[in-house]
Formats: structure tokens, sequence, C-alpha cells
């Protein structure tokens, strides 16, 4: 999973990289259209590290029932699930709502240009501080969240050892 997870926080930098030329460089269409597409790629990237600490903390749990591995309630397998979720959870949970709160205050202000005048407009410069910061912490998150998904991905192996050498020294019933 953490090479999976590297190739689209690889991909999410060079579209919010994209995102900001395009801003910088005044290509409003452009800037637009890779701003609502960038904002829905960095939600399903940071969704997708929780969702899979999700999955593999409930395939853990039972892997620890069904083949009686012990597991101490301070640092087991599943005691480190729930730790690599509890670090995961406020990066994948709330750095997303920067991305969503920088491109819902581009929208408002790219759609404010030709509103009636007596609509109060958004000034560009709350864009571009709200965008700064999720590029910011989007970066910060990435690095928190690939940390984590190394980890588990390291203890899932270790799991599967141990699974390997438990099943390993099973009596085979169908062998004569």
């Amino acid at each position: 999973m953490n090479v999976i997870f590297l190739g689209l926080v690889i991909w999410n930098i060079l579209l919010l990289a994209a995102t900001v030329i395009t801003g910088i460089e005044g290509m409003r269409l452009w800037h637009f259209s890779l701003g609502v597409f960038t904002g829905i790629f960095t939600c399903f990237t940071h969704s997708l590290v929780f969702i899979q600490l999700i999955g593999s903390g409930k395939g853990i749990k039972e892997a620890v029932e069904a083949y009686s591995i012990p597991d101490d309630p301070e640092n087991g397998y599943v005691r480190r699930t729930k730790k690599f979720k509890g670090r995961a959870f406020p990066y994948a949970m709330f750095v997303p709502m920067f991305t969503i709160a920088a491109a819902w205050l581009g929208a408002w202000h790219d759609t404010n240009r030709w509103a009636a005048p007596d609509l109060r407009p958004i000034s560009h410069v709350w864009h571009m501080t709200i965008a700064w910061i999720a590029v910011v912490t989007n970066l910060y998150a990435f690095r928190k969240e690939y940390q984590v998904v190394a980890e588990n991905t390291l203890m899932i192996r270790e799991l599967n050892q141990l699974i390997q050498s438990k099943s390993a020294k099973l009596p085979n019933p169908g062998a004569s």
C-alpha cells in the first residue's frame, strides 16, 4: 500500500503545483478546472489512507483471533492498528478541509465577478491565503500519512510471516 500511496502523493503534488502555477499565471479556465480536480483527488488520497487503515485493522483483528496469535493489549497487533488510525486521523480528516475551503473560496471569487452589484464579492486574497495553507498542510500531512502507512505495511508483513510460520508447523491432514 505504501507504494500506491506514494504514487498518489506524487500525482497530488504535481496537480497542486500545476494548480498553483496556472493561478499565478492567470490562466483562469485551467486554474479553475485543475483546482476542482485537484481538490477531489486530494480528498480521495487522504480518504484512501483512512479506508486502508480501517480495512487492515479489521483484517488484523480477524487474523489474530483466527490463528490464536498472542496479542498484548498494550503493544500488540490490534492496539498498534488503533494507534496508526489515531495518528493518521487528524491529517486524513482535517487537512482536506483546507483544500475544500480553498476550492470553495476560489469558486466564490470567480463567480462573484459577474454577480449583481449589490452582492458582496470576496477578495482573491482569501482564496490565495487558504490555498497556500492547504498546499503546506497537505505536504506535511502526506509525509505523516506515508510514515503511518509504511509502518502499517511492515506490521502486516510481520503478521503474515508469523501466520505462515504457524501454518507450516501445523500437521497437514491431507498428506499421507
